[in-house]
């Protein structure tokens, strides 16, 4: 759509993911097995004629960076427009990095003002959905406010996790609570804005003054909330912020239903990503697979059953694979076990040994407000022996020199990080 801006905030931490986002920013993070999270607010974008992108990068940015290139599988590689990477502009002090979500609109507000945009949409990179971005538009400019908020139903029990507006039927925001122990409405903003070029400039300028941590949710929408400057979008489709652990595995999983809620197969709605050079997957004779998401350069000997592979991960003879999350180019050998787990790219998993099987009630001990529903997780590049045993709940991560883990057979609930890996 001519005349708009689009600003995606792709610098976040993910700390909430673990060890998924030791090595990459969560934009970065891989879904459903050939995708990256990034690669669907690019395709929303994409989809809504929205081609003049601004990409805010921070940390881990080179595995954006590599991902993304110059956008030409988006058809976002152009001389006007398209896709261009912001860093935070550093100076002397760590301070310089951006500090919040509109600050890191406030650092690039001279890119802002040399574009001859109407009006500026702000996304973030790191959610699950399929979104026309002109409907949000239109809805904006038909309220007659110079800024709105596109809101989403979530579960009640999800509610402090996230921005909740209570709005009427027209769309008028009688009242926001960032992350709120309790609340009657359960509509969750979804970090997506749009404003008024200069009405944005404007109000960051004069809050940027006092409030250096500056953050969309916490400080410049209950502002413009309280002046009734905003109007809150309802958007009815599926949406997930893919933060934790659990929403990411039960979303992923969820992919595998017979009626699953994101459909990514549906010519319309289909994801655009980096194309990859792998070959066509391969079963072996004697190999079986079940309900499962399999991709190009898989060779498949053994079983797999509920899960996803994404390309190039080997399943030995007699190993089985149940319930479980396989990132590129994993090896699982003959007789191993993987069940209620994730292994991070290029990981081995050793003969006879065992993963994610033992008690679910015993949380992680060092993370337990992340990790105490049944998953364990094996970082990148991390080497198990053959005939180890590594339970539930459990963060395991070997030395990025050699793969090898600190030590061997590993309980419910317990963790083993390699020193160079820092968690």
């Amino acid at each position: 759509m001519n005349g708009t801006l689009v600003f995606i905030l792709a610098g976040g931490v993910g700390k909430r993911l673990s060890l998924l986002t030791q090595f990459r920013a969560k934009p970065a993070v891989p879904f459903a097995g050939r995708y990256r999270i990034i690669d669907f607010t690019l395709t929303n974008c994409v989809r809504s004629d929205l081609p003049d992108i601004f990409l805010l990068t921070q940390y881990i940015s080179r595995s954006i960076d590599r991902h993304v290139g110059i956008g030409k599988p988006w058809d976002l590689d152009r001389m006007s427009g398209g896709i261009k990477n912001l860093q935070p502009h550093l100076g002397f002090q760590a301070a310089d990095w951006y500090q919040g979500t509109a600050d890191a609109i406030f650092q690039n507000l001279s890119a802002l003002r040399e574009s001859d945009c109407r009006d500026v949409l702000i996304l973030s990179g790191d959610h699950i959905y399929n979104m026309d971005y002109r409907k949000f538009i239109r809805f904006r400019e038909s309220s007659g406010k110079p800024a709105a908020v596109s809101v989403a139903e979530v579960p009640p029990s999800m509610c402090r996790e996230f921005g909740i507006a209570t709005i009427d039927s027209k769309g008028s925001i009688k009242k926001f609570e960032e992350k709120p122990e309790r609340s009657r409405s359960n509509l969750a903003s979804m970090g997506i804005y749009i404003f008024e070029k200069e009405f944005l400039i404007r109000t960051l300028e004069r809050m940027r003054k006092k409030i250096k941590n500056l953050d969309f949710g916490m400080h410049v929408i209950p502002e413009l909330v309280n002046k009734k400057k905003i109007s809150a979008y309802r958007y009815r489709g599926f949406w997930l912020d893919v933060g934790t652990l659990r929403s990411y595995y039960s979303a992923s999983i969820g992919l595998l239903a017979k009626r699953p809620r994101l459909d990514l197969f549906k010519e319309d709605t289909n994801i655009i990503t980096v194309p990859d050079d792998y070959p066509p997957f391969v079963l072996s004779k004697g190999a079986a697979v079940e309900s499962s998401l399999v991709c190009n350069g898989c060779t498949i000997e053994g079983s797999v059953s509920a899960s996803i592979l994404s390309p190039g991960v080997v399943v030995e003879k007699g190993a089985r694979i149940e319930n479980s999350i396989i990132f590129h180019d994993c090896v699982v050998k003959r007789g191993a076990l993987v069940k209620n787990s994730i292994l991070d790219k290029m990981t081995v998993i050793g003969r006879n040994a065992s993963i994610g099987v033992g008690n679910a009630s015993v949380p992680n001990k060092l993370q337990p407000g992340y990790l105490d529903f049944g998953l364990t997780v094996i970082g990148r590049k991390t080497s198990v022996p053959s005939s180890t045993r590594i339970g539930t709940n459990c963060l395991v991560c070997g030395s990025q020199d050699d793969g090898m883990i600190p030590r061997g057979d590993i309980e419910d609930g317990d963790c083993s990080i390699a020193d160079d890996v820092r968690l």
